[in-house]
């Protein structure tokens, strides 16, 4: 099924992302976080050095050096930081660079929700609840206990306030009588990320939504502590294989949705 108007909704969190768009034609490329890519149409068609496969879903690996050419089929993109527990709870379905062919069976029951999120009818508890399932159905585990220590929380809210401004982790864990080592155990066992990467992933959220706002790339990257809109352009990049105006520099065509 082919769908010439362009069209995309994304949601953004802290350590994931998840958009349906039918504009998905990229050119080779790596990138940080890993990708479950699910069909809304006809087959996605994803090429390595190998060769070409097309897929009805394909779970990626990080750093996986591909590019995807599937203009005007519709479809369902979650990339998710691989040091995240979900992740992590899943990764031993696949081998290092080697894209892994699902089958669709498993996320049957999913494509109305999916669809539902591809015109942007999901809220943003919704969209999390189905990235959630939609890494169940790759392989289930245990999901992670909904309890969050106070200080964690507290921790985590101030560093979405104070990014930029320099973060030490050894003044924060005084703050809340915690020391910096237990902090930083404490901080993946309960947020489902390691501290380090929840840091680079609020500078990056925080570039985006200043960008969202209209705000000049220049100022938004410095905004979030990055030295120049090419540092921030080139992490992005790095951690997605998108340079951010594919999201950010067509907002009409992208309704781009920022969840905690």
């Amino acid at each position: 099924m082919l769908d010439p108007s362009p069209h995309g909704t994304l949601y953004l969190w802290n350590s994931r992302v998840m958009f349906g768009t039918n504009q998905m034609q990229t050119d080779f490329h790596e990138h940080y976080a890993a990708t479950l890519a699910i069909s809304l149409g006809s087959n996605i068609r994803i090429e390595t050095e190998s060769g070409s496969c097309e897929y009805e879903v394909a779970l990626l690996p990080p750093n996986t050096y591909h590019r995807t050419v599937s203009p005007g089929i519709p479809m369902l993109a979650l990339l998710i930081d691989p040091e995240s527990y979900e992740y992590n709870a899943v990764s031993n379905v696949v081998k290092k660079g080697k894209i892994k062919r699902l089958d669709i069976g498993p996320f049957q029951h999913l494509l109305p929700k999916i669809w539902e999120l591809y015109y942007g009818n999901l809220n943003e508890s919704e969209a999390w609840d189905l990235h959630l399932n939609l890494m169940q159905s790759i392989q289930p585990f245990q999901n992670r206990k909904p309890y969050i220590d106070e200080r964690i929380q507290s921790i985590a809210q101030k560093i979405r306030n104070e990014i930029p401004d320099s973060i030490r982790m050894k003044e924060i864990g005084k703050d809340f009588s915690i020391s910096e080592d237990r902090l930083i155990r404490l901080f993946k066992e309960q947020m489902g990320i390691p501290l380090r990467r929840y840091l680079l992933w609020v500078r990056l959220l925080r570039t985006a939504r200043l960008l969202k706002e209209g705000m000049n790339i220049t100022e938004a990257a410095h905004s979030a502590g990055f030295s120049d809109s090419a540092h921030f352009s080139r992490t992005f990049k790095e951690n997605f294989g998108f340079v951010p105006s594919l999201f950010f520099g067509h907002l009409r065509s992208m309704d781009v949705r920022f969840c905690e």
